[in-house]
């Protein structure tokens, strides 16, 4: 795909995961210099702890020792169809407005994400911007990249200005250092005291010997913004002495662009660090709110007779519902609120409170900091403590709060006080995105999966990317439940693709992946996951994916490790996992014990997600009081506080057991008389035991035909033919009844 002095790209294709990848190579002359072999490693780590839509994504690095015992490096990155940034400028000249303000947002928020990372990119340039085929583009090349924390280290030494045979580089071509030789000008070192990236894009202060901070990457931006308005750089120089003569001095030529436009830009090539904008948030931010004003949708203009009309008719309605909705300027705290939305899309809960908490430092009564931490603290993210002051906060604010926030903090204290059924219908009737988000999610907390399902395919239906992830992993998990796995394989595709790289993307594709009979490709895609991020979840997801492949061994032995890390509320749905499958092994006593801290007086016997554990126990004995104590857990739910999963159905399927088992397609062990009727297996699924242990999500339709088998083999065959593609454990069992 491309080559120049520090690597070769090359289309590949990733035989595990089947798709295509960017791998990048240190070219063979390249190979043994450590130098460019430390760059590469430095782009690897940097590309590693930035996740953002706007940064290529890097998947792996590989190592692999080479002719003469060298040892080749190998970045293995996202592929991107597209070009340049500087071969699109080349070739079509100067951007429009919209796509160059869009564009230079993407870079921004981009550098925006690496600045929190601590991580300066230094080499911003037109060559380093790839514009993808859907007209966004992605940030490549961290290969200068630097911690903060270093350059602070190194920031009293003087750098060196360049020598005058540095005439001989191109001046949009990164830095060499202190070169002497042709052969010097493809290598790039990083040493303390030598004058970074290129030469173009460079701010001043850097000319002049300094450090460069975020600021100066305000400026770089800047010129790649001024860049792409212009169709060429602000600089009219050809040779370096010039160049940096006109950055340091020169006011770059303005431009025929609106003039909030132009003063923004203006601020960003200042000349003095200290006029410039003091973070690249800021910046973004500058850029963001203009991009609003000038391109966002305009009402449209009604003919005038029925204006006139509207107005006659409607006047007082019309200024209620302007008043609603206008869009209010940001508020002490709405930054912070902002963040947070964005880190609980990406599952950084932890990260989300921590942003909610410091909205409510800035302002205690902000209502949608308050509703968030009441709708995150429903689902187990934020403390008693938290979300007793933030019900306390959100009644004192909600007789100042109008529009969407009025709405979402309504439904968020009756979420907390009467629970998900009494807040749904507060958000219902909405047309603004966030809350009907929120109503999905209201209606997947109350259970109701197939309103959940209505309403997360209307919001992916739109094309907006805000939510995206939490939406496609719930969805995904739900179209599960309702047993459609066709369409959660590919919403699992899809949240795969969305986040590349990202461990809980990854594992939920490799769970659709089992669901629809794919097994080898879901290890594969599990075995990925884990190696991403190493934790109970992953190791889970493993494991069943094994199971599900016939690999219990293993699947086994993972469960135990998800075991020993999970907390209190995972740990009896992996004890249940693990007993499972120990039943299917016919280990029953090393079972039982399993499970038998959820039972009355265990460990875990006050966990309110231990019905699937309890249900394994009954199964494995049902003389306990398996049976019994899910019906305690039925009768302790309230509309605040729902069942996890259905503890009535797995109740009653205890009870059949005890009367009849027909082996649940899992073992030969039978007993018993079998039922008059069928009708404990046809309760309501279990949605959390299905999705958690495996074989669970076919168990009653197995003891359904075992009951059958009894009287009318070919009649059990016919129920089990339907769901035994790719599942061993029933083709074992049609083998039985053939």
């Amino acid at each position: 795909l491309g080559k120049g002095a520090m690597g070769e790209v090359w289309r590949a294709r990733d035989e595990r995961l089947d798709r295509y990848v960017a791998l990048k190579v240190l070219p063979p002359d390249a190979a043994g210099d450590p130098e460019r072999r430390m760059r590469m490693l430095r782009e690897a780590k940097a590309a590693a702890a930035i996740r953002h839509a706007n940064v290529v994504t890097l998947f792996d690095i590989l190592t692999h020792e080479g002719e003469g015992h060298l040892t080749e490096t190998f970045l293995v990155m996202e592929l991107v169809d597209g070009r340049t940034l500087s071969d699109v400028l080349r070739k079509d000249g100067a951007t429009s407005l919209e796509r160059a303000m869009r564009w230079t947002f993407g870079i921004a928020d981009a550098l925006v994400t690496a600045h929190a990372k601590g991580i300066l990119h230094r080499d911003i340039k037109a060559a380093n911007v790839m514009v993808t085929d859907a007209d966004d583009v992605k940030l490549l090349d961290f290969g200068l990249a630097k911690l903060m924390r270093e350059q602070d280290a190194i920031a009293t030494l003087p750098l060196k200005k360049p020598s005058a045979s540095l005439d001989r580089i191109a001046l949009d071509e990164t830095m060499p250092s202190s070169p002497t030789t042709s052969d010097e000008l493809d290598s790039y070192k990083t040493h303390a005291g030598q004058l970074i990236g290129t030469p173009l894009y460079m701010a001043p202060e850097q000319i002049d010997g300094a450090t460069p901070d975020e600021r100066s990457e305000v400026f770089s931006v800047g010129v790649l913004a001024h860049e792409m308005l212009a169709g060429k750089p602000p600089y009219t120089a050809t040779s370096m002495d010039e160049l940096f003569r006109q950055i340091q001095t020169d006011t770059p030529p303005a431009l025929d662009v609106p003039e909030p436009v132009q003063a923004i830009l203006n601020k960003a090539l200042e000349k003095d660090p200290a006029a410039r904008y003091a973070s690249m948030t800021e910046f973004r931010d500058a850029i963001a709110a203009e991009r609003t004003r000038l391109f966002a949708p305009k009402a449209r203009r009604w003919p005038l007779y029925v204006a006139l009309a509207v107005i006659l008719v409607g006047a007082v309605a019309g200024i209620y519902l302007w008043r609603a909705n206008q869009i209010t300027p940001a508020r002490p705290g709405d930054k912070e609120v902002a963040r947070a939305l964005e880190e609980y899309e990406l599952f950084s809960n932890d990260k989300a409170m921590s942003s909610l908490r410091a909205a409510l430092r800035i302002a205690p009564n902000h209502a949608r900091a308050n509703a968030y931490v009441l709708l995150l603290g429903f689902s187990g993210f934020a403390s008693d403590a938290d979300r007793t002051a933030a019900v306390a906060a959100g009644k004192a604010a909600l007789p100042d709060a109008t529009g969407n926030d009025k709405r979402l903090l309504e439904a968020a204290l009756a979420l907390t006080e009467r629970g998900p059924k009494a807040a749904e219908p507060i958000l219902a009737g909405t047309n603004d995105r966030e809350l009907r988000f929120w109503k999905a999610e209201l209606d997947y907390r109350a259970g109701s999966f197939e309103a959940a399902a209505a309403g997360y395919k209307r919001l992916l239906a739109d094309g907006t990317q805000r939510l995206r992830g939490r939406i496609y992993d719930h969805y995904s998990f739900i179209l599960l439940a309702l047993d459609d796995t066709a369409e959660a394989k590919r919403i699992g595709t899809l949240y795969r693709d969305a986040f590349p790289g990202e461990a809980d993307a990854i594992g939920v594709y490799a769970t659709t992946l089992s669901a629809a009979g794919e097994h080898e490709a879901a290890i594969v895609a599990a075995e990925e996951a884990l190696r991403l991020a190493e934790g109970e979840d992953t190791f889970a997801g493993l494991a069943k994916v094994l199971a599900h492949e016939g690999d219990r061994v293993r699947a086994k032995e993972l469960y135990q490790r998800s075991l020993e890390r999970a907390g209190a509320g995972r740990r009896p749905l992996r004890r249940a996992a693990l007993a499972m499958l120990q039943l299917v092994d016919g280990d029953l006593a090393t079972a039982k014990e399993t499970v038998k801290p959820c039972l009355a007086g265990g460990s875990d016997s006050t966990v309110r997600e231990r019905g699937a554990c309890l249900f394994v126990a009954g199964i494995l004995d049902p003389t306990s009081a398996a049976a019994q104590q899910l019906d305690a857990l039925a009768m302790e739910a309230t509309d605040l506080r729902p069942p996890y999963g259905q503890p009535s159905s797995l109740a009653r399927m205890v009870r059949a057991r005890a009367q009849f088992f027909g082996g649940g397609c899992v073992t030969t062990i039978t007993d018993g008389t079998p039922p008059a009727d069928d009708s404990a297996y046809r309760a309501p699924l279990d949605f959390y035991a299905a999705y958690h242990v495996p074989f669970f999500a076919t168990w009653a339709t197995c003891e359904r035909a075992a009951i059958l088998a009894t009287k009318d083999k070919a009649a059990a065959r016919a129920l089990l033919e339907p769901i035994a593609k790719n599942r061993w454990w029933i083709e074992q069992v049609l083998a039985r009844y053939r």
